[in-house]
This record gives structure tokens, C-alpha cells and sequence, in this order.
């Protein structure tokens, strides 16, 4: 409206100036004046939406840092925590109090390290999330099933050796196994569990499943469960928990393999 009224103006002053009658001046000023609007609103609508899109962006990319901050601290903390309980219920009826001490104290000082690290992000929000060694799928056999087998129970580990998987799908299938073994130590009551990997064409799978209680008839999604979710979501794959056959659970995952 103020580009048609600035023609409209324009029309009239250059009637006046040149001794003409208004109705002789051409309608150019009055539509080039609505046309200098139109061009001047596209433009600052152009321009409020190109701001808000990139407040979005940065919103979206913040709450996706503290997603992913949130999911690692549950996973570091909470196995690192379960595992010092077993390990100190053990010492308690062990024959080597001394010994379910020093592991206590080494997983005191693994979480410590590794929280180290997370924070780092806080203070740095730019700062990429990492933990302070990158886990090897070994580590599932060496670390992860420890606190089952100082618990009685009975833990059988087979790893493909190719399972075709990068380092950040490593990580995922690891941060799985840690999130499905922490759940037997802690709700399960099992007596076995077992975990596999194997490759299957283009996919690789993640199974772990043990003799327990099995799982409730409508298991709540807490942090556990939303983290590996969101993990395989994020890697293109799919999961699913369900009831084993004779009893227990089972938690399955296939993710896409690396391409070469």
C-alpha cells in the first residue's frame, strides 16, 4: 500500500510541475509504485523467513547435541553404575572382598574418565560428543558381560568377525548390547544369556536374549529403550523387543553395513 500511495503522490507532483492534468499522467507511477510493495514484502518475508529457518536449524541441531548427550550419559553412567553394585554385592559373599573392591574402583574411575568427557560438551556445546576410548566389539565379551557372570549367570558371546560395520556402527551395536545386558543384571533374573552378531547379506544383526522373567506385557520406553531407538534409527535400522520361546527375552537389532 505504501509503494501504491508513493505512485499515486508521484502522479500528482509531476501533474503539478509540469501544468498537466492529473488524469493526463500515465498509470505507470501508481503500478510501479504497487509493484516496488509487492517486491519490497516478498523481499522482507524472504528475508524474516530465511532468519527464522536458521533460528530452526540451530534449535534442532541443539536439542539433537543434548539428545545425543543425554543417551550417552545413561548408557556411561548407568552400566558403570550396575556393574559396581554387582561388584559390591559380590564382594560381600566372595571369597576376595579385596578383589570386588579394586574392580569397584576401576569402574569408578572409567565412569569418572568418561564423564570427563561429556562435559566437556557442556562447557563446549560445539565440542563433538565422544567417549574417551571408543569401544571394540570385544569389548562386549570382556567388559559388558562381566557383571552377569559375577552374578552366577551363564553369558555366551559369538561375534561374526566381519560384520561389515564402520566405527560408528560399532559403537551403536555396542552401546545395544550394553543397554540389553545392563537390563538382565538388573530386572531379568536369568540364568543365561547369550549374545550374537552375525552378518546377513547387507544387514548385520545384533541379538541378545537370556532365561529370565521376560519382558512386562507393555514395557514403559524409559531412557534405555529411547536410546537404542534413536540409535538405530539414526543408522537406518530396525529393532524389536519381544518375549523369547520358553521363557526370557529378547532383544534384536539390524543395522545397514558399511559400504566399501
Amino acid at each position: 500500500m505504501g509503494g501504491g500511495l508513493a505512485g499515486a503522490f508521484g502522479a500528482l507532483a509531476v501533474a503539478l510541475l509540469d501544468q498537466r492534468g492529473l488524469y493526463e499522467q500515465p498509470i505507470g507511477f501508481v503500478t510501479a509504485g504497487y509493484l516496488l510493495a509487492i517486491l519490497f514484502r516478498s523481499w522482507s518475508r524472504g528475508y524474516t523467513l530465511t532468519r527464522e529457518a536458521g533460528e530452526l536449524r540451530g534449535q534442532a541441531a541443539w536439542l539433537e547435541q543434548r539428545t545425543n548427550l543425554a543417551r550417552e550419559l545413561h548408557d556411561v553412567v548407568g552400566h558403570h553404575v550396575t556393574a559396581m553394585v554387582v561388584q559390591a554385592e559380590a564382594g560381600q559373599f566372595g571369597a576376595d572382598p579385596g578383589a570386588a573392591l579394586r574392580a569397584i574402583a576401576d569402574s569408578g574411575r572409567t565412569a569418572l574418565s568418561e564423564l570427563d568427557t561429556l562435559v566437556v560438551h557442556l562447557r563446549d556445546p560445539d565440542a563433538a560428543i565422544a567417549v574417551s576410548a571408543p569401544p571394540r566389539l570385544s569389548d562386549i565379551d570382556e567388559l559388558l558381560a562381566q557383571p552377569l557372570r559375577q552374578q552366577g549367570v551363564t553369558v555366551r558371546v559369538r561375534l561374526d568377525p566381519e560384520p561389515g560395520l564402520d566405527e560408528l556402527g560399532v559403537l551403536t551395536i555396542y552401546r545395544i548390547a550394553q543397554e540389553a545386558l545392563t537390563n538382565i543384571v538388573r530386572h531379568a533374573k536369568a540364568t543365561t544369556a547369550c549374545v550374537e552378531l552375525v552378518r546377513i547379506g547387507d544387514r548385520a544383526r545384533l541379538r541378545v536374549s537370556d532365561d529370565g522373567i521376560g519382558p512386562p506385557p507393555a514395557p514403559t520406553r524409559g531412557s534405555g529403550l529411547l536410546g537404542i531407538e534413536e540409535r538405530v534409527r539414526a543408522r537406518g535400522g530396525s529393532w524389536e523387543l519381544g518375549r523369547r520361546p520358553g521363557g526370557g527375552t529378547i532383544v534384536e537389532a539390524t543395522l545397514p553395513v558399511a559400504k566399501p
